[in-house]
C-alpha cells in the first residue's frame, strides 16, 4: 500500500502548476493551468504500469491503456498515436495489441488531411474527440471542443507563416 501512496504524492506533484507540468491554456482556450503536457501523461503512465508491476495489483485494464491514447490524440499538443505502445514496449517488451489496422489507418488520415488542408495531428485530435464524445453517448460541448480544435491549428498556421515571413 506504501506504494500507492507513494503514487498518489506523485499526482498530487504533477497537479501543481507551479511544478511545469501542466499546459497554461485551458481546453477552452483561456489562460489558466490546463490539462497535463503529453511528456508528463507519458511520465504519470510509465510510473503507473511500474506500480502495477512492483504490486502486482490490476491498477489498469487494456481497454484503458486504448482510451489514454484516445485522448493523446486528441490533445491540444497530440501524442503521435504509438505513445502508449512505445511506453508498454519499453517497460514490459511486449507489443500492445492494436484494435486497428494502424498502416491502413495512417494512409486514410494522410489522404483526408491533405484533401482538408489540415495536419494530420488537428485531423487526429478531431477523430479522437468525436471518439472520446461518441463513448459517453452525449454530445454536449463536442462542437465546442472541435471548433477549439481547428483554432489551435489555425492559430499555429499563422505562427508558422509568421515565422517564415519574418
Amino acid at each position: 500500500m506504501e506504494s500507492l501512496l507513494r503514487f498518489r504524492e506523485t499526482l498530487l506533484h504533477f497537479r501543481d502548476p507551479e511544478n511545469g507540468y501542466r499546459d497554461m491554456v485551458r481546453k477552452n482556450g483561456q489562460e489558466g493551468p490546463g490539462p497535463l503536457k503529453i511528456e508528463a501523461r507519458k511520465e504519470l503512465l510509465t510510473k503507473l504500469l511500474a506500480l502495477q508491476d512492483e504490486s502486482g495489483l490490476p491498477v489498469i485494464s487494456e481497454e484503458e491503456l486504448h482510451w489514454i491514447q484516445t485522448f493523446w490524440n486528441s490533445a491540444r499538443n497530440p501524442d503521435d498515436g504509438t505513445g502508449v505502445v512505445n511506453i508498454i514496449f519499453q517497460q514490459k517488451g511486449d507489443a500492445m495489441p492494436d484494435r486497428k489496422d494502424e498502416a491502413e489507418l495512417r494512409e486514410i488520415e494522410e489522404r483526408v488531411a491533405t484533401e482538408k488542408e489540415i495536419s494530420i495531428e488537428t485531423l487526429r485530435r478531431l477523430v479522437s474527440k468525436v471518439e472520446e464524445y461518441g463513448e459517453s453517448h452525449r454530445a454536449v460541448g463536442l462542437p465546442d471542443e472541435l471548433l477549439q480544435i481547428l483554432q489551435d491549428d489555425l492559430r499555429e498556421r499563422q505562427l508558422e507563416k509568421e515565422q517564415t515571413n519574418a
